[in-house]
Formats: structure tokens, C-alpha cells, sequence
């Protein structure tokens, strides 16, 4: 009697360090915000959990930490099922992006590790940042500074999700000087490193202002990325402003 009862209470005592130890899996994470963490051998993945309503256009973002290059993050987001929504490694080297029009109200999990996962080998920070947006619409003016300091150089990313098919007119503007940014449109595709580009100005050295049309399929899913381009090198501190407008 006594050693079933003393069995009794070590299968209870496991059952609850490992609910505890599940619950201590995953961390909360603040939406709209940068939370840093580190990948390591020894610690390939981090995960954290949201909550999201149906209807919500989430966006996901994950970069090495700004000034450092040795980290390839790979991420993945999934429902408390399990099942998986969408993953991404490299949308635009080295930032990884996901965004998802959720489909029921529940608790999400994104999961962070590296390209590669155990068969990769880069290691280092991260940052991660999961938010809930409003898409980019007709009418709208947005704006994105670009910065010729690695710490601060962080693309901008937006989102458009059409409910119907629609032709855009994007402006873009930029005071013309030796930093210089790029655009890109994708569609949003699972496991894609880039997705379908509608859009790729990267080269924008020397022009001022520029219109380009662009047609979107209602119910897709779209990025919009404005980041510093990689043919402006700029040695000297300096900061320019990137307006876009949609109409």
C-alpha cells in the first residue's frame, strides 16, 4: 500500500514539473516591440507566444541584432495546435519576415532558430519583433528613415492585403545625397526567401522622386520593404528620409 501510494505521489510529482517545464518552453512576447535574445549550439531555438484574433494581419520580423552580421535567423509561426502558418529564411538577407492574416482567435507561437536549424552553423543575436498592423491602403502616406549607421540601418517593413484585385500608383520621394534607399514589393509566400517581387528599385542613386504601378491580387498577401541600398556606402554619419504614398 505504502509503495503505491509513494508511486502515486512521484507520477504526480512528474506530471507537474512537466507542465511546469511547458509552460517555461515558450515566453510571452510584447506585441509592436524588439525583444533581443541569442541563438547558440547549445540553445538553437527560442520560442514565444501571442495572442491573435481572427482577422488579425500579423507581421513577424527577425533580424541579426543591427551591427552585427553573424546570425541567419530562420523563423516559424504556428497555431496552439501545432500546426504551422508559415516560415521564412531570408525575405530580403538578413531580415526574415512572415505576414499572415490569422484565422481563428487563439494563442500563437513563433519560433526562432537559425538557417539550418541543427545542420546550420551560424550563431549569435537576434532581434524579433511580432506586431499586429493595419495594412498599407489606398490614400495612405508612409515614411521610412535609412541610416548610414549599422547599429540603426533597420528596414521598414509594411503590409498590403487587398480584399479585391487593385492597380496602385507608389510615389516615391528621397532627398538626393550619397545615402540612398531601395523599395521592394513581394507577395508573401510560405517558405519563400523572397517571395513573388512586383517591385524591386534597389539602385535608386540620384533620383529624387519616382511613380510605379503596380497590380495586387485581392486576398493575397503583400510586403512592402524600404531599407538603406546596397550600393550606397556612406562613411560619414548620415540619415535620409523615404516617402512613399499610395493612391
Amino acid at each position: 500500500m505504502r509503495k503505491s501510494v509513494l508511486l502515486l505521489a512521484v507520477l504526480v510529482a512528474l506530471f507537474s514539473f512537466a507542465g511546469i517545464a511547458g509552460a517555461q518552453d515558450s515566453t510571452p512576447i510584447e506585441l509592436g516591440t524588439w525583444t533581443e535574445g541569442e541563438i547558440t549550439s547549445d540553445e538553437l531555438e527560442l520560442k514565444f507566444t501571442f495572442e491573435g484574433s481572427e482577422g488579425d494581419v500579423v507581421l513577424v520580423e527577425a533580424l541579426p541584432k543591427p551591427g552585427t552580421y553573424d546570425l541567419d535567423p530562420e523563423i516559424v509561426l504556428r497555431d496552439s495546435d501545432g500546426d504551422v502558418i508559415g516560415t521564412n529564411d531570408d525575405f530580403g538577407y538578413p531580415l526574415s519576415v512572415i505576414a499572415a492574416v490569422l484565422e481563428a482567435d487563439d494563442e500563437y507561437v513563433v519560433l526562432i532558430t537559425r538557417s539550418g536549424g541543427e545542420d546550420g552553423s551560424s550563431e549569435g543575436e537576434f532581434w524579433l519583433r511580432v506586431s499586429i498592423v493595419e495594412p498599407v491602403e489606398s490614400g495612405a502616406e508612409i515614411e521610412a528613415t535609412i541610416s548610414s549607421v549599422a547599429e540603426d540601418d533597420i528596414p521598414a517593413v509594411f503590409v498590403m492585403a487587398p480584399e479585391d484585385d487593385v492597380t496602385i500608383e507608389l510615389g516615391f520621394e528621397q532627398e538626393v545625397s550619397e545615402l540612398y534607399g531601395s523599395v521592394s514589393i513581394a507577395k508573401w509566400e510560405d517558405d519563400s526567401f523572397g517571395g513573388t517581387q512586383l517591385l524591386s528599385l534597389d539602385n535608386s542613386a540620384g533620383v529624387s522622386n519616382a511613380t510605379f504601378t503596380v497590380d495586387l491580387e485581392g486576398g493575397e498577401v503583400y510586403v512592402l520593404i524600404v531599407k538603406r541600398s546596397t550600393w550606397s556606402f556612406v562613411f560619414d554619419e548620415m540619415e535620409n528620409v523615404i516617402t512613399l504614398t499610395v493612391e
